[in-house]
């Protein structure tokens, strides 16, 4: 039988690793699309209500962007919460924080971009070689790091 880490009280731990992701990443993600493309941060949002809204998403005020700003987070959660479930299952992701932190984050945004918004209404992005690099430090640094460093941190303490 393989051990496996307990960790008390998860909930705390991966709302904790949703929230700390999900402000990162989001503000990445304002700050990139406003310095690459002068993207305001409620146009940024609405393209993520535009996921389940599609097009109708960027006729709405603030309740859109609200929308967004929801999934945008509950969308961290669910990453965060899926490593947090696999790290004592899998030693693997015991091992180096740093390169598993990176791997995580890079695998976090290919399975984003190639599959999860293929099933969304969002308008299609024109991929570039530029943008796809600054998503996968962005998802390196703002997600895949961050979730391993705190799961790593929560499942080690006494």
């Amino acid at each position: 039988m393989i051990p496996v880490l307990k960790v008390q009280r998860p909930l705390p731990a991966t709302v904790f690793i949703g929230l700390t992701t999900g402000m990162l990443d989001g503000a990445a993600a304002v700050i990139n699309s406003f310095a690459r493309s002068g993207v305001t941060p409620d146009k940024v949002f609405k393209y993520i209500s535009s996921a389940i809204l599609g097009k109708n998403a960027y006729s709405g005020g603030g309740e859109i962007i609200a929308l967004g700003v929801f999934l945008h987070f509950a969308v961290a959660y669910i990453w965060g919460l899926i490593f947090f479930t696999a790290y004592p299952r899998v030693k693997l992701l015991q091992q180096s924080k740093w390169l598993v932190g990176c791997a995580y984050g890079l695998f976090v945004w290919l399975m984003m971009n190639l599959v999860v918004l293929r099933f969304t209404l969002a308008p299609k992005l024109k991929f570039s070689w530029e943008g796809a690099a600054m998503g996968w430090g962005i998802h390196m640094l703002c997600v895949g790091i961050p979730i391993v460093l705190i799961t790593h941190y929560w499942y080690r303490k006494p």
